[in-house]
């Protein structure tokens, strides 16, 4: 009877511990129906780009690009960068969160849909000697994916620049 007073907070104890050092279930979070959405709160954005200097950078390198390759803007990151699936599902929602809501000014794809190169477009809210947070995850997110960044600030000669891009992928 003694023994068996002793191995009930003992019971308890191990319970206790097991208990508190189980780790939770994740749950994936949930998309609210669509009847359920007021669709009166959206309409359609003027132009994909923010300014005249994005426009004009697009326009030129356009206008350079060689005929087998493509430029698209405000890629989103998520469609260049993905979650590796071997991470646990937590992690892999952790991580998405850093991709999910970026994008990146362009991108430069082969006829096959390749990514060839990333290009950033940097105003007078990006500063070069000290990068934001913001542009330090993106360009470590583009190095650790494998795929060429660039970054151009608005001023420079968007033709020259257009132009030596083209001129190294007619070379590649």
């Amino acid at each position: 009877m003694e023994y068996l007073l002793l191995l009930i907070p003992l019971g308890i104890f191990f319970w206790a511990y097991f208990v508190t050092r189980a780790e939770t279930v994740f749950v994936r979070p949930e998309v609210s129906p669509a009847i359920n959405i007021d669709t009166s709160a959206y309409e359609a954005a003027p132009s994909l780009f923010v300014n005249a200097s994005e426009a004009g950078l697009f326009n030129r390198i356009r206008d350079h690009l060689p005929p087998q390759y493509h430029i698209h803007s405000k890629v989103r990151l998520e469609d260049i960068i993905r979650v590796k699936h071997t991470l646990r599902e937590k992690a892999r929602w952790a991580a998405r969160g850093r991709v999910k809501s970026r994008h990146v000014d362009y991108l430069i794809t082969n006829r096959a849909g390749h990514i060839v190169l990333a290009i950033e477009l940097d105003g007078s809210a990006h500063d070069a000697r000290n990068p934001s947070e913001a542009d330090k995850v993106k360009t470590a997110l583009f190095k650790a994916a494998g795929v060429p960044l660039r970054r151009y600030r608005v001023g420079n000669d968007f033709d020259l620049i257009a132009a030596t891009i083209a001129s190294e992928l007619n070379a590649s």
